[in-house]
């Protein structure tokens, strides 16, 4: 018992020094930027790359190991250098959710890049020789390179430790996060400190993809899982607390262990469930950073020109009504391939409208919406496959229900308590820890999850309708879809939707003047719960199989990545977003690595230099070319006793299309 409880904790402390090499860039760069960068796990990946280049597949010493490694950190430090000029420096001002989904856009540009470099083949690396044998003391077997990652994370949290709370330099890196304009005006050089700084949390990144190379196997989603507990790490430690992490690495390293000797069924879950305990108890962490991160919410691209003339409504109402006539004749003169990816950009709509009810008129954000998502076509998938007959309406009911209630119960606990990056770190961990169960779960299909999901049959009073056919159902999915988008674009634009904007805006304000802010917000997550239930309820049939990779926390990327590219300045951005993003995918979908390059880039474009999307551009071209006339002053009336009116009032409000 003793040695088992021993060899518990090896592993423990194995796997929590891993997670902290990768932390400890993670939280470095946040401490002095106040930047979460999720970009880290695809730099960590690309030192990893370099590292395998330099060394090979069998490593011929311990030198050129080491040597490959600080190699992949030097490269990672440049790239850092070039991402602070280009992107970093410009997003130290914005809305944090603005910053997560900027850098979420870069890990998709790193991951295009080393599939463009290395291609998507999987690769392989032994320990380098001396850290390929096991040692056996105390009558027990541990690895040699186990003890050696134990090390390598001791050694740089020392050294860290030294540099940041005893070194000079610390303590003027210190003073440039504090406060970097006092810094500047006692003569510090504020830029080159924070270049060096952040070029010293890249190169952690890339020195820990080139140390923990043979921990696993080489692949372009080598980043995902380490970048994952990394963050957890840094979210249970504190954000920018070297400290911190490095305790936050242990705890989870503990867990895993645990998890994996006390509950072996379904590993890895522990680690969700103690990370959704912290958020709620202690949502600032062990050592909370000095400042917050929420702090200075800035709404980039949230609001619009005062005076902005428009094209008249009719015309957008005719060009709508003319669109989905178009849409509704695709079945007679489209093959089968791009009628399913229109009927997808379809539940891609009403699940990017349901993420926008949070982050467009709430001021929101949750990283785990797929499990809302997966809520509704699990269960959809079970009803149409083991319950005959069932109505296909009383179905989608259900899973509206279910994603309600889902979203409530993680309302009640969380909203009070949390919001903006712990809100965001909660929700994908729940999500996370959804994917974990289902993966286990014989009921639900394991990790090949529920196949042949038959097309159901609708009830309409005396009228049955077989949507059996992809015609059948991919009718029912645009008229389903319309009255979806109709239905919320009502509800958002009464005083429910009104108020939510005003919550956004300012919270504080709104509470002040008598809104109960929790009940509106809280009342806006079930709503958007309950329709991505939906989304995923008419999902199940239309793609006929349901798999974990619905619940993945890349997969709640979507409806975010969808709303960011047409727009949450506009209800209609989620819609324009999906249909392009569709076809940018679709255009690159035989380009391997070019399309999450392309995606990437061009998301990062939007939020740098568009941050109000498609709908935002249009609305400035717009103004341009019907805005000379209402530009022109019309002649005074004669004898007018009006006030001349100040520059810049408005001649009319200008509402959303």
């Amino acid at each position: 018992m003793a040695n088992e409880i021993l060899f518990a904790f090896f592993n423990a402390a194995a796997f929590g020094m891993a997670i902290f090499l990768v932390a400890a860039g993670l939280t470095l760069i946040f401490g002095l930027l106040r930047l979460l960068n999720m970009a880290q796990g695809g730099f960590f990946m690309i030192g990893a790359y370099t590292a395998y280049s330099v060394m090979g597949r069998d490593v011929q010493s311990l030198g050129m190991f080491l040597l490959a490694a600080l190699a992949g950190g030097v490269v990672v430090a440049v790239l850092g250098l070039v991402t602070d000029r280009l992107v970093l420096r410009r997003l130290r001002h914005v809305d944090p959710h603005y910053v997560l989904i900027a850098t979420f856009a870069l890990m998709m540009v790193c991951t295009g890049v080393t599939k463009l470099v290395w291609g998507v083949d999987f690769f392989s690396v032994n320990p380098p020789p001396g850290l390929d044998q096991p040692l056996n003391p105390f009558g027990l077997f541990f690895s040699a390179y186990q003890i050696f990652v134990i090390a390598a994370g001791l050694v740089i949290y020392v050294l860290l430790e030294i540099a940041i709370h005893r070194m000079w330099f610390g303590k003027l890196m210190q003073a440039l996060a504090a406060d970097p304009w006092m810094s500047g005006v006692l003569g510090l050089n504020v830029s080159f400190g924070v270049a060096l700084s952040v070029m010293a949390s890249f190169m952690l990144a890339g020195l820990a993809g080139g140390l923990l190379l043979p921990n696993q196997s080489l692949s372009t989603g080598l980043g995902d899982s380490y970048l994952m507990y990394a963050f957890f790490a840094v979210i249970i430690g504190g954000l920018g607390n070297i400290r911190g992490a490095f305790i936050g690495s242990l705890v989870l390293g503990l867990v895993q262990s645990l998890n994996t000797v006390l509950l072996p069924q379904v590993p890895g879950l522990a680690v969700y469930v103690v990370l959704a305990i912290f958020l709620l108890c202690r949502p600032s962490g062990l050592f909370p950073a000095v400042g917050s991160q929420d702090a200075g919410h800035h709404e980039a691209g949230s609001g619009g020109s005062l005076h902005r003339p428009q094209v008249p409504r009719r015309v957008w109402q005719a060009l709508g009504t003319a669109l989905v006539l178009l849409l509704a004749t695709l079945p007679w003169w489209v093959g089968a391939g791009p009628l399913y990816v229109v009927g997808t950009v379809l539940i891609q709509v009403v699940f990017a409208l349901s993420w926008n009810i949070l982050f467009g008129y709430t001021g929101l954000v949750s990283f785990g919406h797929a499990g809302f998502f997966a809520i509704g076509a699990y269960l959809t998938a079970l009803a149409l496959r083991h319950v005959a007959g069932v109505p296909f309406l009383l179905v989608m009911g259900g899973a509206a229900l279910l994603g309600a209630a889902a979203a409530w119960l993680v309302g009640v606990l969380a909203l009070r308590r949390m919001s903006g990056v712990f809100l965001a770190v909660l929700t994908v961990a729940l999500a996370e820890a959804l994917r974990l169960v289902i993966g286990f779960s014989a009921f639900l299909g394991r990790e090949d999850g529920i196949t042949d999901i038959p097309r159901p049959v609708l009830d309409l009073l005396l009228l049955r309708v077989d949507l059996g056919s992809s015609n059948a159902y991919y009718l029912f999915l645009l008229a389903t879809c319309v009255l979806i988008t109709g239905a919320l674009w009502w509800l958002l634009h009464s005083r429910f939707g009104r108020t939510l904007q005003t919550i956004r805006q300012d919270p504080e304000r709104a509470a002040f003047m008598g809104t109960p802010v929790a009940s509106y917000r809280l009342a806006a997550f079930v709503i958007s719960g309950a329709v991505a239930a939906v989304a995923g309820c008419l999902y199940a049939p239309w793609s006929r199989i349901v798999t974990v990779e619905e619940v993945h926390w890349l997969a709640s990327a979507q409806p975010m990545l969808n709303t960011l590219l047409g727009g949450v300045s506009s209800f209609w951005g989620p819609v324009v977003g999906a249909g392009l993003f569709a076809a940018i995918a679709y255009a690159t979908r035989t380009l391997v690595g070019l399309s999450e390059l392309i995606v990437g880039c061009g998301l990062l474009a939007i939020i740098l230099l568009a941050p109000n999307g498609a709908v935002g551009l249009w609305r400035s071209l717009e103004a341009r070319l019907w805005g000379e006339r209402a530009r022109t002053p019309a002649p005074p009336e004669p004898h007018s006793q009006a006030a001349p009116r100040a520059a810049g009032q408005p001649l009319r409000a200008g509402g959303t299309p």
